[in-house]
């Protein structure tokens, strides 16, 4: 292994697109590709075991999915960085990426110098996002900024843990499972919450709760 190039571990339960990002990225001279994983609970393993500057993480896969993979991986090697490499659009996902400690997150459609850039960039201590999402974001915290109440959010003790939930990515069923109350339940809350920050969406009201500091991380594992 080169020391002078920049190491690289790939996550994603497609092993062509595995396939794919690691011909992309051998066209580089300063990037090694070192490992591969199939999901996030093998790319976890293979993490703590290389030490890789940066992990080029999915989303969206089995056994463990990428944003709980990402929380583990920056507790147990917080030297390394991930990239989160996605389909997804969605708001939702890039913030709960983030929050988790991604420093990157990029679809899929990005060609090999967008990933090379993205992969330097994050290797450096930078942060990157792909420049649709980026301009999607920008749009909902704009719309935030100009609507949302600046102090006071008037929000009971559920209401934050519900927000907070939101925040992380959970769908409706997935924050009712985890605060033990309905679906219905929760999307009372949620009609609550968006009338009381003044937000449209489910996707302003996440961006609210990142800017207002309302989110709160899970409890991350103790690296060993």
């Amino acid at each position: 292994m080169d020391v002078d190039k920049i190491t690289v571990l790939l996550v994603d339960d497609h092993a062509w697109v595995r396939g794919s990002v690691a011909q992309a990225l051998s066209l580089f001279d300063d990037i090694e590709v070192i490992g591969q994983a199939a999901n996030g609970e093998e790319g976890v393993k293979k993490a703590k075991e290389l030490s890789p500057d940066v992990v080029v993480m999915d989303l969206d896969m089995p056994v463990l999915g990428g944003v709980e993979a990402t929380r583990q991986i920056r507790a147990a090697v917080p030297s390394t960085q991930v990239l989160v490499l996605t389909v997804s659009e969605s708001e939702s996902d890039l913030f709960a990426a983030m929050a988790a400690g991604a420093k990157g997150y990029l679809l899929k459609n990005a060609g090999a110098d967008d990933l090379h850039t993205a992969v330097m960039h994050i290797s450096q201590g930078g942060v990157l996002v792909s420049p649709i999402m980026a301009t999607t974001m920008l749009t909902q915290f704009t719309e935030v900024e100009t609507k949302a109440p600046k102090i006071e959010t008037g929000l009971s003790a559920r209401e934050e843990e519900v927000l907070q939930s939101v925040a992380q990515g959970a769908s409706n069923k997935e924050v009712g499972a985890e605060l033990f109350i309905t679906e219905n339940t929760v999307k009372t809350h949620l009609r609550n919450i968006m009338e009381k920050l003044h937000v449209a969406n489910r996707s302003q009201a996440t961006a609210y709760a990142v800017r207002a500091g309302l989110y709160r991380e899970p409890d991350r594992p103790t690296a060993s």
